[in-house]
């Protein structure tokens, strides 16, 4: 055989496998059907068409001629092809539509909805669409994010309609993820349009959703979803409730519960802890809030005590708990390493570290090791630095001392995969940022956020703009978007005219400020943010 005419097409089929199985199965499918008869049946192997992801593609970009053939590809031919074998599919919620009516997907069972829209969302999830008369009965995992930010009312109401109709509608749901955007709250509860008298989707075994308050979170723990055995919630507030769960099933069965709660609260042991209590078959328990007012702090001996020993199953504990405002007996005042034994002493893995404001009020943060959350609550500059390879979402605030250098290289050090961080500091800094170039020797003390991307810096001394926003002091290679106070940022740029600083704004894709000011800018400041 003459090897310089050897082609693709030559090699044997299981070499062909095995090179097919380590592409991208969406550019295989792009890039082989109905190119060739021996490619094509590998490109329509159910090996490469059962699990068709096209979130990375979007109709959106009206400018990417790429990805708007790809769209056309995929809808008028591909999916036409391949779409017996569909059996998880992946997607953009802005393409779904399009998709649903490009074909049937009688093994459809799994479908993931992204960036979806809360207008798209009320189309979707309602008994006369077409994606609910022909799947309602088929789709076992469903997960959905909205991208929507919950500023107004009909939002909200949209989004309680919706999630409604999923529970309603979707007999056969199994797996069920509802998300939103963390940083927006709701006003009202979403889940109280479920009646107490009809059981919604019986089947749902492993349920993670975005909801108000801890209301909404008992609402899902009233015994209507019977087989019900792992709960993740992210909620807005913890408040005092009236409602009463008279039917503990749901409550025997969970064998895993996530509370994450965004704002702080003051009834956490009379709201949170006797629904805890009666969760006597847990196996995994994992708690994220903020606790305000107390005249104590939480310790490892409260939580065993209260919690920990009714659960005889539960085997892991993850935690990130943070004390607020906590009146303290002055005269008995126990320090990081008294909480810290509290819960080693009990088998726990921790670190914390506690801020005395005054001889009576103090803040405890304390969170179990090795730390496996995408957030933490914000962090002072007492914090102990450690290795937190999961946090992407970081806040750091301090009104009682200034953050300076060491504090903003042990961030670096113990996040760094942080994609956002939020600086929140009015003290003036011990330690001035740098206005001077720096030797080679000196250049190692600058410090470097290799994945940020986002960095808020509003309620700042103009210190910490000059501090990361001068590559004298920090490099930004990721960063595209910035949130600052006009004046600072017209300062420390020198009007936009700055060297020292142009290289961490010239890559700046978004900037927003303080106020919503519509300002006209001068020539200086768009040759300054060219991306913008």
């Amino acid at each position: 055989m003459d090897i310089s005419n050897v082609s693709i097409l030559d090699l044997p089929d299981e070499i062909l496998l095995t090179i097919f199985k380590k592409l991208n199965n969406i550019d295989l499918l792009y890039s082989l059907i109905g190119i060739n008869q021996k490619l094509d049946r590998f490109a329509c192997d159910i090996n490469f068409t059962k699990d068709v992801d096209l979130t990375t593609v979007s109709s959106n970009d009206t400018n990417n001629s790429r990805l708007n053939a790809m769209v056309d590809r995929f809808c008028t031919y591909i999916l036409r092809r391949v779409h017996n074998n569909v059996a998880c599919l992946s997607v953009q919620a802005s393409l779904f539509q399009r998709i649903l009516h490009s074909s049937n997907y009688p093994n459809l069972r799994k479908l993931t909805l992204v960036n979806l829209k809360i207008d798209r969302a009320s189309h979707i999830f309602n008994k006369k669409s077409l994606f609910i008369r022909s799947y309602k009965h088929q789709i076992s995992h469903l997960v959905v994010t909205i991208c929507d930010g919950f500023r107004n009312r009909p939002i909200e109401i949209i989004i309680a309609q919706t999630y409604v109709a999923i529970f309603t509608w979707l007999s056969n749901i199994q797996y069920l993820d509802l998300d939103g955007i963390d940083g927006n709250l709701y006003s009202r509860r979403l889940l109280r349009g479920l009646s107490s008298m009809r059981c919604y989707s019986s089947s749902v075994a492993h349920l993670r959703i975005r909801i108000h308050n801890f209301d909404d979170c008992l609402y899902l723990l009233d015994g209507r979803l019977s087989r019900l055995h792992t709960l993740i919630v992210k909620l807005d507030y913890v408040r005092h409730s009236r409602i009463i769960i008279n039917n503990e099933s749901t409550l025997r069965k969970l064998k895993c519960f996530s509370l994450y709660v965004c704002r702080p609260t003051v009834d956490f042991d009379n709201a949170v802890v006797p629904v805890l209590c009666r969760m006597s078959n847990m196996e995994k328990l994992t708690l994220s809030f903020r606790v305000r007012r107390r005249n104590s702090f939480i310790d490892g001996i409260y939580l065993t005590d209260q919690v920990i020993n009714y659960m005889s199953h539960l085997h892991t504990f993850i935690f990130d708990i943070a004390n607020d405002n906590t009146i303290i007996n002055a005269h008995s005042k126990p320090s990081s390493d008294d909480i810290r034994r509290t819960f080693i002493e009990r088998g726990h893995h921790v670190d914390c570290y506690i801020d005395y404001h005054t001889d009576k009020i103090g803040r405890c943060h304390v969170y179990s090791l090795p730390f496996t959350m995408e957030r933490i609550h914000y962090i002072t500059s007492r914090f102990p630095g450690g290795m937190f390879m999961n946090v992407r979402v970081l806040r750091v605030c301090d009104i009682d001392r200034s953050f300076e250098n060491t504090f903003f290289a042990k961030i670096s050090r113990s996040f760094p995969l942080l994609s956002e961080l939020t600086v929140s500091n009015t003290t003036e800094r011990l330690e001035k940022p740098s206005y001077k170039w720096k030797t080679s020797k000196e250049a190692s003390s600058i410090i470097e956020y290799s994945s940020l991307v986002k960095l808020i810096l509003v309620d700042v001394h103009i210190d910490y703009a000059e501090q990361f926003l001068s590559t004298l002091n920090t490099r930004l290679p990721c960063l595209n978007k910035l949130h600052i106070r006009y004046e600072h940022l017209t300062t420390v740029t020198e009007n936009f005219t700055r060297d020292a600083t142009r290289v961490n704004c010239e890559k700046r894709k978004c900037i927003t400020f303080e106020y919503d000011l519509h300002l006209v800018q001068s020539r200086d400041f768009y040759l300054y943010f060219p991306s913008l």
